[in-house]
């Protein structure tokens, strides 16, 4: 049976664990989860923005947009020609793909997005499990031995 002194110290380390390890990987997770979901919105939007093109190019007439081009400054333009248009597939570089094809990219990204965004949550799922997991061990450490032995 361990002593008072002992089950403090494992106490200690148990909770040291939890704020050091385990909150520290849940925040990560959580900030990578933020971005992905964020980036899923954005390839919503595109999809949005594709179907709303190819309404207006059925219907025959130009469509004026205005569109944020950085730090809160607003362009406006008009869209005229509806054959093709160019989607950011990452790390800077343009594509140039017609609506339909602009439609299946952004379908491709929803989809490696979503399994992405349902893995990062079933993995804070399972830190939050091992927090629970961990605050159980301590409880009972410190049942072990009464009320005095707690910090």
């Amino acid at each position: 049976m361990m002593g008072i002194d002992e089950i403090n110290h494992k106490v200690l380390e148990y909770e040291n664990f939890i704020e050091e390890r385990l909150k520290r990987d849940l925040k990560d997770i959580e900030f990578i989860l933020q971005d992905k979901v964020t980036k899923y919105k954005e390839w919503e939007e595109v999809k949005q923005v594709t179907r709303t093109v190819r309404d207006f190019k059925e219907k025959k007439r130009d469509m004026a947009l205005r569109i944020e081009v950085g730090n809160g400054i607003m362009t406006c333009g008009e869209i005229s020609d509806y054959e093709r248009t160019y989607v950011c597939i990452g790390l800077g570089y343009m594509l140039e793909m017609d609506c339909d094809e602009a439609e299946k990219y952004a379908d491709i990204r929803l989809k490696i997005l979503k399994k992405e965004i349902d893995h990062l949550r079933n993995m804070a799922v399972e830190v939050k499990v091992h927090i629970k997991m961990v605050l159980l061990a301590i409880s009972e450490l410190q049942a072990s031995v009464g009320p005095r032995a707690k910090t």
